[in-house]
């Protein structure tokens, strides 16, 4: 396989992923029974791919994978704009600039904090991420790593939970098979 053919695919998958928004990763992982840290690999260009996982990534997206690769094409020759190019986020300052008029008062910071957090939205600090996870430099990794350890982190919460749920079920029938077989049912 070319690397043309790899870069192509690549192009395609990214567009593709970006329109999808938030948790299209996640949801292509899972939909296609994909490992998530090898779809990862995938798409920060560490691994290629295999024929097989590159077919069920296209039919995913309801694609061959001729059509993912002429996609990636289209995309390379700048026919086709990549989404994360469009939103490319423009270097944003840490804090804002001190304005006339603006208090010292460090009994303020509270209100500063919320209306900073109101000015930020999500599709905002979304474009920051994007920002910094296309960046050629140690961030991004550093990005990554934090965004899968935080993932996994929700997901093993979501998980423990379900396994106490279950645990709990699981107790109660227990219960009930002990008051039968002591006859106090």
């Amino acid at each position: 396989m070319t690397q043309s053919v790899v870069k192509q695919f690549h192009a395609a998958l990214i567009h593709l992923l970006s329109e999808k928004g938030r948790g299209a990763q996640t949801h292509l992982a899972k939909d296609q029974k994909i490992d998530r840290g090898y779809l990862n690999a995938i798409i920060k260009q560490r691994r290629p791919g295999s024929d097989k996982i590159r077919e069920k990534i296209a039919d995913h997206f309801n694609l061959s994978f001729e059509e993912m690769q002429s996609l990636g094409r289209r995309i390379l020759s700048g026919e086709i704009v990549s989404t994360s190019e469009i939103n490319r986020t423009p270097d944003v300052p840490l804090s804002n600039p001190h304005h006339a008029g603006q208090t010292t008062d460090l009994s303020d910071c509270d209100d500063c904090r919320k209306q900073k957090m109101a000015e930020s939205s999500i599709p905002d600090k979304i474009l920051q991420v994007t920002g910094i996870l296309n960046s050629d430099n140690g961030y991004a990794d550093l990005m990554s790593d934090f965004i899968g350890a935080v993932h996994a982190r929700i997901n093993t919460k979501t998980e423990n939970g379900e396994l106490a749920n279950r645990l709990n079920e699981i107790d109660a029938r227990l219960t009930i098979l002990e008051k039968m077989l002591t006859g106090k049912i």
